[in-house]
């Protein structure tokens, strides 16, 4: 029925309505299009963070801490690699100097890094089916402070930020 329906939309020439549609499977889970592998050394200032954040993170100023939610499954295999601590870090520093809400007075940043397994026939995330992937917590002032600096962080440094670093 569903494939009749399909072929239907895709006649009446509504593509967009299709598309969303087609990547909806018969389980309701969603069929994203993982982005590929960063080839080579991995190079923090060389990966596309805008799109790899937009549309799958979301930012939140608790007035305490402000928190980051980042849905990293499309970029999942970026990230099960040996260094993997690193680029969680990288991707935690990155959300931090990109999306600190205007107006936010916290320099305490939570980072939480995880996989959205299942969504909804609505393409909203099954808070059940959720992966932790890793819990960061640092001082934007740090971040701010590292994030300027031209050359490639060693991981030392990057331990330093991070007053919580959790890979789950």
């Amino acid at each position: 029925m569903k494939k009749i329906f399909l072929a239907v939309v895709l006649a009446l020439g509504i593509p967009a309505f299709a598309q969303e549609t087609a990547s909806i499977s018969e389980t309701g889970s969603a069929t994203p299009t993982p982005f590929p592998v960063i080839p080579g050394k991995w190079n923090a200032s060389k990966t596309p963070w805008d799109l790899w954040f937009k549309k799958n993170t979301q930012v939140t100023d608790k007035q305490d801490y402000v928190h980051f939610f980042w849905n990293a499954q499309d970029c999942k295999a970026n990230f099960e690699t040996q260094d993997k601590k690193r680029r969680l870090a990288d991707a935690a520093l990155q959300l931090v100097v990109r999306f600190y809400p205007t107006g936010a007075k916290a320099d305490l940043m939570k980072v939480d890094i995880v996989y959205v397994l299942e969504r909804d026939s609505y393409g909203m995330p099954k808070w059940d089916s959720l992966q932790q992937v890793a819990h960061l917590e640092c001082s934007r002032a740090k971040a701010l402070k590292l994030s300027k600096k031209k050359s490639i962080l060693s991981e030392a440094a990057l331990a330093k930020i991070f007053d919580k670093f959790e890979v789950f």
